[in-house]
């Protein structure tokens, strides 16, 4: 769900309290969407984010840091020069509006004191992060820039004055009487849900809200109105007073419900409506947006990125594919050449009782039927010169044809290479799996490198975080991408520990570290490893895929081999079709766990 009114309200009410009398002390816009204020005060920093990204808008402490731009937008600058330094004094919501006013106070470029509000929006596609002069009411800058094509209800312009979004003629919560709840219901048309009644009639409330006040009623949020009698409404008055104690009393319970590992709804308050999924208690609003909005946001991130990459990717494979199949084409034009060396053969050995002209018509004695030929010629040439010229168009096609085989062999490896790139992507489960394969990317000039103030003055190398799993006692090692798989390969690997791939498809090195005690490891212990390395390859979704192992010892990189490629010898094969279900409960858990300390050998 997106902030309601009464989630705006609650998170209001904790940043007034915690952050009232702070300083902001620096200013930053890690993107077009995000402001992130510093702010400190006696005993405590805290950093204060809004965005007002379309999909995850949202207000509250941040406990991580985003990397920064090298130039700060104008934005960012325009808030530099109105907001460092300067104390917060207030931070309110407008009425019960998803909108919330940071008040400030600091000092103009005369030294005179000066009040700013930064002002937060956040309401979906139409939020936004807006600087006004309370003074004047004029617009000093926004995150979003909106002209009279884009709204024609106001428009968001430095030096504008600024208009609050349009009021949506509700009555508050805490001035609603018992009568005017009744009124809303007899007058409600008869098809309408009860939870639209509410959330038609009472300001700050979100679906969800109204859906929980119903549900709280004992009521079903989806029945019609047609047959509410005294006693409902009554109960819907019960449920709507315990809610306007809870804001007044400022008793919020920030609840995260979760369906799983996925986070699937968050309020001030438990949530009856979903008691059948788990709810718990974070410690305070920001932490609760932060884990739900936020971690949306990550996931968001995380698609759109690897979306990219894999757009790169896929425009480099088209590209190769497209250049194999020319050299492709010019080899099998060498091997159509033999024609020519045929002709010129047959014109030298009839340079007696050919005459010049346009066509020669002589016996073909490479024919078993010795049949007659006409072998076309340029008439302004000698039947001696036609003849050469057919030799050195064939010489000219056979050398054509071996530097092409050797530049499609090149352009076959490429090839190779970026399905296994994209066979890594497909694997990758975090943000800086996705950044070790942007960096792979850069090294191998398929991107531009991309610097931010983080890495500015050192470019950042690949996190060396192979994947750790154990069966039983035994650890095994397993590369994430090619960076990985060279790592864990040749600097982790030694030679008594047993190699895992997929056979002639890209995947993950799959080390099982068996050099200390170098012990003889048992079928399950092989097979265990073989699925997973079938699971992280490009034959997933196979049956019966292929894997080969060997002891390391046997496993070498060729000079110059791009990363993650090797080659090995004295391999056997195991033959596994994976298991998604049971290898996604194994990650989870980290490895097999045994019953015993000992594993079976």
């Amino acid at each position: 769900m997106s902030l309601d009114g009464i989630a705006i309200h609650a998170l209001a009410d904790e940043l007034h309290e915690q952050l009232a009398g702070a300083r902001i002390d620096k200013i930053q816009q890690p993107d077009s969407t995000t402001i992130v204020l510093s702010v400190r005060q006696p005993g405590r920093n805290d950093k204060l984010l809004l965005s007002c990204n379309p999909q995850t808008a949202r207000i509250g402490l941040a406990s991580s840091n985003k990397p920064n731009p090298m130039q700060p937008p104008l934005f960012c600058m325009v808030l530099r020069k109105h907001l460092e330094g300067s104390k917060i004094l207030e931070i309110r919501q407008n009425q019960w509006e998803r909108v919330i006013e940071i008040v400030c106070e600091g000092y103009d470029e005369m030294g005179e004191k000066a009040t700013r509000i930064l002002i937060g929006e956040f309401m979906g596609k139409h939020s936004n992060l807006i600087l006004i002069n309370p003074q004047t009411n004029v617009i000093l800058d926004s995150a979003r820039r909106l002209g009279f094509d884009m709204s024609q209800y106001r428009q968001v312009l430095p030096g504008l004055t600024y208009i609050a979004p349009p009021p949506q003629d509700k009555i508050s919560l805490m001035e609603l009487t018992e009568d005017e709840l009744i009124r809303f219901f007899m007058e409600a048309p008869s098809s309408a849900s009860l939870k639209k009644i509410l959330l038609n009639h009472i300001a700050g409330f979100g679906p969800q809200t109204a859906a929980e006040i119903i549900q709280r009623s004992g009521l079903n949020p989806d029945d019609r109105v047609d047959f509410l009698g005294q006693y409902d409404y009554d109960r819907i008055w019960q449920q709507l007073l315990w809610l306007r104690d809870l804001l007044n009393e400022k008793a919020y319970q920030p609840t995260l419900v979760e369906d799983g590992k996925k986070a699937i709804a968050f309020a001030p308050f438990p949530l009856e409506q979903l008691e059948a999924y788990t709810q718990k208690t974070l410690p305070s609003m920001s932490q609760l947006v932060e884990q739900f909005i936020g971690r949306k946001e990550q996931d968001n991130l995380f698609s759109q990125r690897a979306g990219d990459l894999e757009r790169i990717i896929n425009r480099e494979i088209e590209r190769c594919e497209k250049k194999l199949a020319l050299q492709l084409d010019k080899v099998q034009e060498g091997e159509d050449s033999e024609h020519f060396k045929i002709w010129g053969e047959l014109l030298t050995a009839n340079l007696y009782q050919i005459k010049q002209g346009e066509s020669a018509e002589v016996l073909n004695y490479y024919d078993p039927n010795q049949q007659m030929i006409t072998i076309p010629m340029q008439a302004n040439l000698t039947p001696n010169e036609n003849a050469q010229k057919y030799f050195k168009k064939y010489a000219k096609a056979k050398a054509g044809a071996q530097q092409s085989m050797i530049q499609a062999e090149h352009t076959q490896d490429e090839l190779n290479y970026l399905d296994s790139i994209k066979n890594s992507l497909r694997n990758a489960q975090t943000p800086n799996d996705l950044q070790d394969i942007r960096l792979e990317l850069e090294t191998a000039e398929y991107v531009k490198a991309r610097l931010t103030k983080q890495n500015k003055k050192n470019k950042k190398e690949p996190e060396f975080k192979p994947l750790v799993l154990h069966y039983g006692d035994i650890e095994l090692l397993v590369g994430k991408n090619n960076v990985q798989n060279d790592y864990v390969t040749t600097r982790m690997a030694r030679n008594n520990d047993v190699w895992f791939h997929a056979k002639d498809i890209p995947g993950s090195h799959v080390i099982i570290r068996n050099h200390q005690e170098q012990r003889e490891l048992s079928q399950d212990v092989l097979d265990f490893a073989a699925h997973i390395a079938a699971y992280f390859s490009k034959g997933r979704q196979s049956a019966l895929v292929p894997v080969d192992y060997t002891l390391k010892r046997h496993v070498h990189k060729p000079n110059g081999a791009k990363p993650g490629h090797v080659i090995y010898e004295n391999q056997k094969t195991i033959y596994i079709t994976p298991d998604e279900e049971a290898i996604q409960d194994i990650l989870l858990q980290g490895g097999v766990k045994l019953e015993s300390d000992e594993t079976e050998c």
